[in-house]
């Protein structure tokens, strides 16, 4: 650990390999890409090796190589809630959080000189995010989406009365927005369904939009 080209090389393996992962969320339009995952990488890995340098200079008695990497794990939690938004009844960004925290993991392997191991856990993430995004959108994992555009009443439990609803025809909501509009006391709701995937067959689009218009709270109902 005291040649500074081994120094040097670890830093540098972590940031490509970190990079890597953060290219294919780049890619994606995601609010962390390859500079929040290539620097993360280098500094869990630069972590790693003060903590191994620290263990040769005072012992492992008194410098455990572990401590700093097991706080690295649970802090990384932090950067990653803070990729995760909530927008209506979804949840975006939890892909990303997790290629923050397996980040970590490749950087501190690569601060620990565990190259292969790092190369291949890269190689998995990117397998995992590449190829099996492109998956998710084969009918076999996910169905067709549809966007509804409905104008309605305001009430409390018009979102509840909307998914019980979707529900019972075999369909999810997968994003909704709401605008309210205070003065009329009237709301206009765009949403993404889509059918529920454990289920074999979802209801044709035309029963379910005919049941949406029989709550006493719906005025209207588009299919875009």
């Amino acid at each position: 650990m005291n040649s500074w080209h081994i120094i040097l090389e670890r830093l540098i393996v972590a940031f490509l390999l970190g990079g890597a992962v953060g290219v294919e969320r780049e890619i994606r339009n995601q609010p962390a890409g390859f500079r929040t995952h290539a620097i993360l990488a280098i500094g869990s890995a630069l972590l790693m090796i003060i903590s191994i340098k620290g263990a040769h200079l005072y012992g492992a008695k008194t410098s455990d190589p572990m401590r700093i990497a097991a706080q690295v794990v649970s802090g990384i939690g932090f950067l990653g809630a803070g990729a995760i938004l909530r927008i209506g009844v979804s949840i975006k960004g939890l892909t990303t959080a997790a290629s923050l925290w397996t980040t970590a993991a490749i950087g501190l392997a690569c601060g620990a000189g565990f190259y292969w191991p790092a190369v291949l856990a890269t190689s998995l993430v990117l397998f995992a995010l590449f190829l099996l995004g492109k998956m998710e959108k084969l009918y076999l994992f996910t169905k067709p989406k549809r966007s509804l555009f409905i104008e309605a009443m305001d009430a409390p439990t018009l979102v509840g009365d909307l998914e019980k609803t979707l529900e019972g025809f075999g369909y999810i909501m997968d994003f909704v927005d709401i605008d309210r509009d205070v003065e009329r006391g009237k709301v206009e709701v765009r949403m993404v369904i889509r059918p529920n995937t454990m289920i074999p067959a979802e209801a044709d689009i035309g029963k379910v939009i005919t049941a949406l218009l029989n709550l006493k709270e719906i005025a209207n109902v588009e299919l875009k």
